[in-house]
């Protein structure tokens, strides 16, 4: 058996080196359709089936807080939230806070922000995952006074300090505070984002009822799930609530019946849950591709065997039996296929390598993305099954040859009316196929051009921003702060070329910003529940570096200081919502503070947190008199500054100067402008618009040159008829036509099926869709023209040789 095996795979490969055109067009059309799967099947796999990196991993859970009242469906917890939930909890075997922060790095080469982590003693704990070097965090360390240690990341270790073992012990300066190094996590540990390069320990104030600016990670205990721990912390949450009403942003308790509850969800969840369905979407996408591969491959092969159906014969008439035949072709197919399936695979690699970094950023986890074993074993099987697949169909064929029919259709070079109907399904499934996925590629990408075309509300392409931020006994009174600020945005609006410059907590659509409590006076709202406002402190001059014009009233001068009367500027949501008859001015609002701040101006509606959504209410307020309230604390002074300048590139490298004269310790990082801000936002939306279109155009492609494929073995089959034909006196625009109609039957039966197809795919992607509707019916009309028109175009050759049939040359030949 083996032995026969073996002649067989050496007799395919002698013939595949005979036919070389045959054989590299097979392979490039399978490493096509299994590439693009195992690319796809390799962010699956890693993404969403593998396990996070930490032991018993389906124990971890995400804790966030939710209050639908306050017109917050998830909302951070506070210190005191977290304080309650660690003490009194029953579900968890350890429990941890978490917020993201920054520490600058300095007295070592020149000064560097690290993205850094604050969190609690018991945070490294929750995952059960030791440093490769010192060790963790010890109780007690992130009580105040007690929090002058760190553990830094493994990627930090070996690019700052070239992996010096010696550094556990060592004492950075991390926002001018000596920073002893207690620690080097695994390169396996990321979170809470690959990017984190310190962890410190935050100073807990156990008794502090706001910010709510943390986040919970915790550890079931064995056996329990995490609905017992929801209920659980619920529970807490609610009593908490209810003996004081500060916990949760409140002057009385929460009615009863109210939405206030804690949301538990398995950290896998929490971190790619919003990409599982665009991957499964891909995962089918590429599937069909696959499938279209497989049908021109298949229209391959049994044109080659019905070429071959005399050697068949002769081997049938020497002895050879029908199911030697059949093993002989189905040996070949899988040849064919594992040859294709090595350079898929070559293929997926090279494609994740290069676009790992430029495309591949927007999905949680691509850090953790390879091709290990476990998808290539699926490459394996997957190639198989494909050249049982394609090979099938011909072998089939073979087998039923009979020696007559076998010689018949030899001698005469013909395909028989089986094939033909075989290769027309084939063609029909494959035009079918691409139209599914044209369709879904034409939804998804208007809707992410829908997504990219929504006015935000300020200027993109014209807004530079970086982050300056500012630490150190200098700036340890706020003024000295605002002080240096001041300075460094007089330095930056005399530079050639700025049209305004200004300073902001946090920069909008960056996923970033702070909340609180909107209250008019005279209007407070029953039972304590306030609606939510985004809330912005801005310098004076940051609606015109924006490119904002205000609506009414004024902007905010230097002489809104906390020695003057509060002020604050609402936008036109807030404006209209409260005073539609246009008098918000002068009028007064307070957040959860009990101070009250005066409306001196009227902004445009902007979108802060998302482009898909409704625009989001904004209070801006002046930062010299709220400096760092709102998303920061004192110790992490941090401020964005956008400048308004029609040359971004040109004017980085003066800015960067200019803030290195006023504070050399102050480092300049994530420039870039707006319009790059908000791509960075529609990462994961504009991957997958992309993937989804080529896998569509490569659909589109496969099945055109199906079509030719099959449209030409058509026209071979019949040339003697159409030779006697035009002998007899046929036009030749006759034949031109028989064989045009012929192609567009086909194009038509594969369009109705996959308009029919498409129907349902499209209910699977709607939840996808932004302003665009499932059955768009530009999509549905141009799409289905398109892929008639590149069928026409690909039977019009094969027709056009019809039409030049030679008859006497034709009918000459044996």
């Amino acid at each position: 058996m083996l032995t026969g095996i073996l002649k067989d795979v050496r007799f395919g490969l002698r013939t595949f080196i005979r036919n070389p055109v045959f054989s590299v067009v097979a392979v490039l059309t399978i490493a096509i359709g299994i590439g693009a799967n195992v690319l796809v099947m390799t962010l699956v796999e890693r993404i969403l089936l593998n396990p996070l990196p930490y032991p018993e991993p389906d124990r971890l859970v995400k804790l966030i807080q939710s209050y639908p009242e306050q017109g917050l469906d998830t909302w951070g917890l506070s210190p005191a939230n977290f304080a309650a939930y660690h003490a009194q909890n029953q579900t968890f075997e350890s429990v941890a806070a978490y917020s993201t922060s920054g520490a600058i790095l300095t007295g070592s080469g020149d000064p560097e922000y690290l993205q850094a982590s604050r969190v609690t003693a018991d945070f490294f704990n929750v995952f059960d995952v030791n440093p490769a070097l010192g060790r963790t965090f010890a109780p007690g360390e992130d009580a105040p006074g007690k929090n002058n240690v760190a553990v830094i990341s493994h990627g930090l270790w070996q690019r700052r300090f070239g992996s010096d073992p010696s550094i556990i012990g060592r004492t950075l300066v991390l926002s001018d505070v000596p920073t002893e190094v207690v620690g080097v996590m695994p390169d396996r540990f990321v979170f809470p984002a690959p990017e984190t390069e310190v962890w410190i320990p935050m100073a807990l104030n156990p008794q502090a009822t706001s910010p709510f600016l943390l986040a919970g990670v915790g550890r079931l205990k064995p056996g329990l799930a995490g609905t017992a721990a929801a209920a659980d912390t619920t529970n807490i949450l609610r009593n908490a609530a209810a003996e004081n009403p500060a916990a949760v942003g409140r002057k009385s308790p929460p009615t009863p019946g109210s939405g206030l509850k804690t949301i538990v969800t398995p950290l896998k969840e929490s971190l790619v849950g919003r990409i599982e369905k665009p991957l499964l979407i891909l995962q089918i996408a590429v599937a069909f591709v696959l499938l279209i591969a497989c049908a021109n491959v298949a229209n391959l092969m049994l044109s080659r065997a019905t070429k071959r159906s005399q050697e068949i014969a002769l081997r049938l008439a020497l002895g050879a039996s029908p199911g030697r035949i059949v093993r002989q072709l189905t040996t070949e197919s899988l040849l064919l296929a594992l040859a294709g399936a090595v350079a898929g695979a070559v293929l997926a690699w090279w494609c994740l390598w290069a676009f790992s970094n430029a495309y591949f950023q927007g999905l949680p986890r691509i850090e953790e993305a390879s091709i290990n074993f476990t998808v290539l074993a699926v490459t394996v099987f997957m190639a198989l099954a494909t050249g049982l697949l394609f090979g099938l169909a011909p072998a089939v064929r073979a087998y039923r040859l009979g020696v007559k029919q076998s010689m018949s259709e030899g001698q005469k070079g013909t395909i028989g009316s089986g094939g033909r109907r075989m290769n027309s399904a084939l063609v029909v499934t494959q035009l079918a196929l691409s139209l599914v996925l044209l369709i879904g590629a034409g939804l998804m990408f208007k809707s992410f051009q829908r997504l990219m075309s929504v006015n935000p509300g300020f200027e993109t392409e014209k807004v530079l921003t970086m982050v300056l931020p500012i630490s150190g006994k200098k700036y340890a009174n706020p003024g000295q702060a605002m002080d240096s600020y001041t300075r460094m945005l007089e330095e930056v609006r005399a530079l050639p070329g700025v049209g305004g410059a200004a300073v902001t907590s946090s920069l909008p659509l960056s996923g970033r910003g702070a909340f609180d409590s909107l209250i008019v006076e005279g209007q407070e709202p029953q039972g304590g529940d306030a609606p939510q406002a985004e809330i912005k402190v801005v310098s004076p001059g940051y609606f015109k570096a924006m490119g904002m014009s205000l609506q009414q009233g004024r902007d905010f001068t230097e002489a809104d200081t906390d020695e003057a009367p509060l002020v604050a500027v609402i936008d036109q949501k807030l404006a209209r919502q409260y005073w539609p008859n246009g008098d918000a001015l002068g009028k007064r609002i307070r957040t959860s503070d009990p101070e009250l701040y005066t409306v001196v101006g009227i902004a445009p509606a902007v979108k802060g947190q998302s482009l898909s959504g409704d625009a989001q209410p904004h209070i801006y307020l002046p930062y010299k008199q709220l400096y760092f309230s709102y998303g920061q604390s004192r110790d992490q002074r941090r401020m964005f500054l956008v400048v308004n300048t029609s040359n971004p590139d040109a004017l980085t490298g003066m800015v960067r100067g200019k803030i290195r004269q006023i504070d050399q310790d102050v480092p300049v990082y994530s420039v870039s402008t707006m319009a790059q801000v908000i791509a960075k936002r529609l990462d994961s939306q504009r991957l997958i618009t992309f993937l989804l279109t080529a896998f569509s155009v490569m659909a589109l492609v496969l099945a055109a040159v199906g079509t030719y494929g099959v449209m030409s073995v058509y026209v071979n089959s019949r040339a003697s008829e159409f030779a006697i034909r035009l002998a007899l006196g046929a036009q030749p625009r006759y034949l031109l036509g028989t064989v045009l109609k012929r192609g567009l039957v086909l194009a038509a039966a594969g369009i109705v099926i996959g308009l029919l197809g498409s129907w349902a795919m499209t209910r699977a992607i709607s939840s996808q869709l932004f302003e665009v509707s499932t059955t768009d019916p530009l999509t549905f009309t141009l799409t289905p023209l398109v892929l008639l028109g590149v069928a026409v175009l690909a039977c019009y050759v094969p027709a056009h040789r019809a039409a030049r049939t030679d008859p006497a040359g034709v009918l000459r030949s044996p």
